[in-house]
């Protein structure tokens, strides 16, 4: 009778992915080469199903191998799990794999990141902001990508979802324009045309624009007003240290935007968990200081 896959077997995939290739794998398993194709070839036998495909440049998964791996990386965070919850006194150890945007993972996750590294040793926080819109962080968490999302709210049903702050937007424009002239300029668009809600709450105040461009990144943007080619209307977060010939000002609507934290329903594994409390309480106090210096307000 053919035998389940064993921990073993998961773990050595998993570092094989991770590593993109079996020589690596075998070089951090402390196994030989050999032992680690080995050991694929008989997960592949366990669940009857070709996971990698092996080339010259190393490994590529399959259709399979990626369906498998998120739920490989849950079974062994699980693993983990169970050692902690018999273990009062042990500290808490795995990967956590964090999507964020820009400016969350640059003003809450330094102090996060420290905090581990000090009292946390066991935990590795792998951290990507590269995530410049609100559906690739919810693909990254749902996909398994990611084990906690730092994007804006409201977020995917499927998902968990807590508020950490809110952020104001601002406008941007060249510092010789008048603010009375704004509206009949080339408006700069943060995002793609279809995240219209900015927009939104222009035309709520009577303002009808329509952007000349369309951008992905808050630097591009800034550099573009700089040249007088427009104004735009961006997040407070995002403004860290204009360049001359920008000034900001108050946005015309009260346009705010949060931000907070998103996972898999259930999924998320001790170490998880103790980083998404950080994430929390990091941006309890950062949001208070802020606060205080009257940027933003609190929003629980």
């Amino acid at each position: 009778m053919k035998s389940g896959p064993t921990l073993s077997q998961l773990r050595i995939f998993l570092a094989t992915v991770n590593t993109g290739s079996f020589t690596a794998a075998a070089v951090e398993m402390n196994l030989t080469q050999s032992a680690v194709s080995h050991s694929v070839q008989q997960l592949e036998t366990a669940l009857n199903a070709r996971l990698l495909e092996r080339n010259g440049r190393g490994i590529r998964m399959t259709d399979a191998g990626r369906r498998a791996l998120p739920v490989i990386r849950h079974m062994l965070d699980e693993v983990e799990r169970l050692k902690f919850e018999v273990s009062v006194n042990a500290p808490p150890v795995g990967t956590v794999r964090i999507a964020s945007f820009p400016s969350l993972a640059l003003h809450i996750m330094p102090t996060v990141l420290a905090h581990v590294r000090t009292h946390y040793p066991g935990i590795d926080v792998l951290l990507s902001d590269a995530y410049l819109e609100r559906p690739s962080v919810e693909a990254a968490v749902l996909r398994a990508e990611a084990d906690i999302g730092l994007t804006q709210l409201p977020a995917d049903p499927q998902l968990l979802s807590r508020a950490i702050l809110t952020d104001p937007f601002e406008l941007l424009m060249p510092t010789d324009w008048e603010p009375s002239t704004i509206w009949g300029r080339p408006y700069i668009h943060l995002g793609l045309p279809d995240d219209d809600f900015v927009i939104q709450g222009l035309r709520s105040l009577g303002l009808h624009v329509r952007p000349s461009l369309c951008l992905m990144t808050e630097p591009s943007i800034v550099a573009v007003v700089r040249q007088r080619l427009g104004y735009a209307i961006l997040p407070t977060l995002s403004l860290q240290g204009l360049p001359e010939g920008v000034r900001r000002l108050p946005a015309p609507a009260r346009l705010t935007r949060t931000l907070g934290t998103v996972t898999r329903p259930g999924e998320l594994s001790v170490a998880g968990r103790c980083v998404l409390k950080l994430i929390w309480t990091s941006a309890r106090s950062w949001n208070s200081s802020w606060g205080q210096a009257g940027s933003v307000h609190s929003r629980s």
